[in-house]
């Protein structure tokens, strides 16, 4: 989710695995089963290239290193590097955006030798795509020279952070130089996008500029970070084992946690923590939990859906049964759903519907969500491939689904998934607009033997029952409740 932040579209990525244990060994840090090095590049080279679009200097770029080549006698490391070459080839040579993926050499690097070979070519390969990209000697309007060389120089110096306020105190002292503050913005949204600058151009976050991105690592690092990276200090680590059990965590502990000696020199004060927490507010890293009531107490607490490691429980999975639940599903067109688009639903989800909890326990868990969508109806929404599937499951029947609920609902759903797919776009530097049907396509299922049929909504609205891929038909009739037209019913 976190790294959805560094994505750009002008990027040039190194996607890294470990040679000793090769792309298709099962790796046991991931105890969820079936992960292997494979499945992870394949889920990030569809992440970096969701938001990819046609462009002469076919970027982002993607090149793949693999490490541990000490681990390998010389005759050995090449034969290797040859079967890692091919096996790459095979998996992504078909892919849709292939051009934009060095498929055919693998860097097999050796950390440890300041003088390998493999890092001196990689970076030579970074070079020559730099030197491909169609912004390379572009012209820049002259009179932003001394505010840029300004910021670069605050960078040199460890500063991490700046207001808006002090960057314009900055810009007046460049005399006939000095920029309107329309032309700072207009700096500010180029240096944002091609990467130099964090400059979110929202109300509530336009005091500060982050001048040094790749201090968010570190800012998010205090919070979202495996349990073998958690301090060895009592308190801290009672914060991170409450957050990643339940995915919860209040402001103060966030505070807490930015204390500590390796990020408190970013985060300075009060003030410019409070504009973090709006940040990852803005990009539902964090989540404020729609509350039951105006006096709830947790007023204070937000939620982390990307920490959650808990899958969905069956009991409640099962509660979603045939007779008492209609579905739909939003599934991508081009790739496998990057995680930050899955995260960000479910965040803006979490926002609107209060969630469910159980013996006290938000009903939060591994990509999915389970939300109270009323007295007698619960919303589930769980990430399922290329899928975002919901279920309104109602108490008794679902029957008693009130078609103006499920409407209601998809609509939300539908404009937030737009806006999100949109919002990242815009994040890594993309403008051009393009309407949901590009996007995604909408389906309606039944559940069925224990698993849910699909078909696609176009198809469902020309008929009234189909055949699913378990040979039942099923009415389309209920299915269709989540299009109900208002208007014309009245």
């Amino acid at each position: 989710m976190t790294h959805q932040l560094f994505i750009q579209h002008r990027g040039t990525f190194i996607l890294m695995f470990d040679g000793r244990k090769g792309l298709y060994t099962e790796l046991e840090e991931y105890p969820q089963g079936n992960i292997t090095a494979a499945s992870i590049l394949e889920h990030w080279i569809n992440s970096v290239l969701t938001y990819c679009y046609k462009s002469d200097d076919k970027m982002p770029r993607i090149v793949f290193a693999a490490s541990h080549s000490d681990k390998f006698p010389e005759d050995g490391k090449e034969k290797l590097a040859l079967q890692f070459q091919k096996e790459l080839t095979k998996m992504f040579s078909t892919h849709k955006f292939q051009e934009h993926i060095k498929y055919d050499e693998v860097f097999f690097i050796n950390a440890t030798d300041v003088n390998d070979l493999h890092i001196d070519r990689l970076k030579d390969t970074l070079v020559e795509i730099a030197f491909q990209q169609s912004t390379w000697g572009q012209r820049m309007p002259i009179v932003w020279v001394p505010l840029d060389l300004q910021i670069s120089d605050m960078r040199a110096d460890g500063v991490k952070l700046i207001t808006r306020a002090r960057l314009l105190e900055m810009n007046y002292s460049n005399n006939e130089f000095a920029l309107s503050e329309r032309r700072v913005e207009d700096f500010l949204l180029v240096q944002h996008s091609i990467g130099k600058l964090l400059f979110f151009d929202e109300p509530a976050l336009r005091d500060f500029i982050v001048i040094q991105p790749t201090a968010m690592v570190n800012i998010l690092r205090a919070f979202i970070t495996d349990k073998m990276f958690w301090p060895k200090q009592r308190t801290i680590r009672n914060i991170l084992e409450t957050l990643s059990s339940a995915g919860v965590l209040k402001k103060s502990e966030l505070f807490t946690l930015w204390s500590q000696q390796a990020f408190k020199d970013i985060l300075t004060d009060t003030r410019s923590k409070e504009y973090m927490v709006h940040v990852l507010l803005h990009l539902d890293i964090l989540v404020e939990p729609k509350r039951y009531t105006g006096m709830d107490t947790n007023i204070d607490s937000f939620l982390v859906p990307c920490i959650v490691k808990e899958k969905i429980p069956s009991q409640i999975q099962q509660n979603a049964t045939s007779d008492r639940t209609i579905c739909i599903a939003y599934r991508l067109k081009e790739t496998e759903l990057p995680s930050a688009l899955s995260y960000k639903l479910i965040g803006a989800a979490i926002s609107i519907w209060p969630l469910k909890r159980i013996d006290s326990r938000y009903c939060l868990f591994f990509q999915a969500a389970v939300m109270d969508a009323d007295e007698t109806n619960e919303l589930h929404i769980l990430v399922e491939g290329q899928r975002i599937v919901l279920y309104l499951v109602n108490k008794v029947s679902k029957q008693l689904i009130s078609p103006d609920l499920a409407t209601t609902t998809q609509e939300c759903l539908t404009l937030a998934l737009g806006r999100i797919i949109q919002f990242y776009s815009r994040c890594c530097g993309r403008q051009e607009y393009q309407s949901s049907p590009d996007l995604f396509e909408l389906e309606v299922g039944e559940i069925c033997r224990g698993e849910t049929c699909f078909i696609p909504l176009t198809d469902a609205q020309s008929r009234e029952h189909w055949r699913c891929k378990n040979g039942e038909m099923h009415e389309t009739k209920c299915s269709l409740s989540w299009f109900f037209d208002k208007v014309s019913d009245v």
